[in-house]
């Protein structure tokens, strides 16, 4: 993978995460939806990862090929722990959210927003697959993966805003506790391969 490419996609998905947790951090305080909130701490931690991304990228074209190898995987490792506290982060404020529930306020305008950043994510995601099958990488492939999720933890976020309005308890809780649970199983399967390459060398 060229250098500039790397970098691209690394500052692309930076870019890209880094709005799209600004306007649900708004959405998800002024909704009071935690759904949303968490979706956008999500966001947030993809915005870390792309910047460890962009540091393993750095790191990997200053070293030979197998020890470029091994610095990808390393940061891919990096990446999949933080997602994994993010969806434990998701599991326990969805927990207290169900034991202490508030009010959630609902917007057609805020539920459209949303739902527009879940086409955004599938751009991304589909923008760190052609990168990928040029020049595959473990770190780009971390970033479409984790791209393609978000959309249906969005989705979810979307949901459990509109569920929200029509359901009286605190249903918001249970979908960020889904939400979690996915994102969490997702990444501890991605650090156990990241674990047994940069000990074995073997995928």
């Amino acid at each position: 993978m060229q250098k500039k490419t790397a970098l691209a996609a690394g500052l692309t998905g930076f870019g890209v995460n880094f709005v799209l947790f600004l306007a649900k951090l708004y959405i998800g305080i002024a909704s009071n939806s935690l759904a949303v909130y968490c979706d956008a701490i999500n966001n947030l931690g993809d915005t870390f990862a792309c910047v460890i991304a962009i540091m393993g990228f750095s790191l990997a074209f200053r070293l030979g090929e197998r020890e470029s190898l091994r610095a990808q995987s390393l940061a891919d490792f990096v990446i999949s722990l933080l997602i994994a506290i993010c969806g434990i982060y998701f599991i326990y404020n969805g927990a207290d959210r169900l034991l202490y529930p508030l009010p959630v306020s609902y917007s057609t305008r805020y539920a459209v927003i949303i739902s527009a950043t879940v086409f955004v994510k599938i751009f991304l995601g589909v923008f760190f697959y052609h990168i990928n099958k040029k020049s595959p990488s473990p770190i780009i492939k971390s970033l479409l993966l984790d791209s393609f999720l978000d959309c249906f933890i969005t989705l979810f976020a979307v949901l459990g805003l509109f569920l929200s309005n029509k359901i009286r308890f605190a249903i918001d809780g249970y979908f960020a506790i889904f939400s979690g649970i996915a994102i969490t199983a997702s990444a501890i399967k991605s650090i156990i391969n990241e674990s047994k390459f940069l000990i074995t060398d073997k995928r």
